[in-house]
């Protein structure tokens, strides 16, 4: 079993679990490398479509580990132990952002700091009532890392943004699904089932089709009207050409459901 982090395959997704809920999942330069060689596993495994992104234990994600930024201060290393861990968690959040698989998360406790990055990196989340985000990194003197602010400032714009990080913020799980934050509000006691029935619904589409949508929403911040309707438009070209594509149309005509990725 893995120290960190745990994976477990199932009929065309993956359960990708953060496991050290006695150091409160927190990135410790251990489990930000744990995390990433994870990540980088599934996004070479063709039998992986979609990734169900989860926590073991009440908090999903401290943040940094500060007990590794303490060890760093008082052995005058601290600048390096911020640069690796950094560099790591980048990678992280890029490859989840970029990787043509569909990465749903499920918050279902505290998720501070970079864990908030981690979290809504991910293309669909799903939030409880136990659900806490909490900005962090003001209280330590600390600068968002991880795309946390990226991804905070995409979802409900630069100036909630900056009012949830400047003031420390904290936003439950409910509010987090009524502004924006996140994709959806399930009960706690529901949410693993719900997340499993979405995951499954996802496994099932046409991959190609996935991967293009979620290439075309990732380019949207950074291209202008026009830049964007041609990436649309080469978008559906290229789906066109594809055999889901073809079942897709036909299933619809048929008033059938298709079977995509045979």
């Amino acid at each position: 079993m893995r120290k960190f982090v745990t994976i477990k395959k199932i009929d065309g997704y993956a359960r990708l679990r953060l496991n050290q809920p006695e150091k409160a999942n927190a990135y410790s330069p251990e489990m930000a490398k744990a995390l990433w060689d994870a990540v980088r596993e599934l996004r070479w495994d063709d039998e992986v479509g979609v990734v169900l992104l989860e926590a073991e234990g009440p908090i999903f994600s401290g943040g940094g580990d500060l007990v590794s930024f303490q060890q760093g201060i008082d052995n005058k290393n601290i600048t390096n132990t911020i640069e690796e861990l950094s560099a790591t968690l980048n990678a992280t959040a890029l490859a989840i952002r970029r990787m043509e698989k569909i990465f749903v998360s499920l918050i279902d406790g505290v998720c501070a700091g970079a864990g908030v990055g981690l979290a809504l990196a991910a293309d669909i989340s799903l939030a409880t009532e136990n659900a806490l985000f909490v900005a962090g990194y003001i209280g330590i003197a600390a600068v968002p890392d991880g795309g946390s602010s990226f991804a905070v400032i995409e979802a409900l714009g630069k100036a909630r943004a900056a009012d949830f990080f400047l003031t420390n913020g904290r936003i439950g799980g409910k509010q987090a699904a009524e502004i924006g934050l996140v994709s959806r509000f399930s009960k706690s006691e529901e949410a693993e089932n719900e997340a499993l029935k979405l995951v499954k619904s996802l496994t099932i589409g046409p991959r190609k089709a996935q991967a293009a949508t979620k290439d075309i929403l990732a380019k949207m911040p950074g291209l202008s009207l026009s830049e964007y309707l041609e990436s649309e438009r080469q978008g559906i070209i290229a789906a066109s050409r594809t055999l889901d594509f073809k079942t897709g149309v036909g299933a619809f005509l048929k008033k059938v459901t298709p079977e995509f990725n045979k």
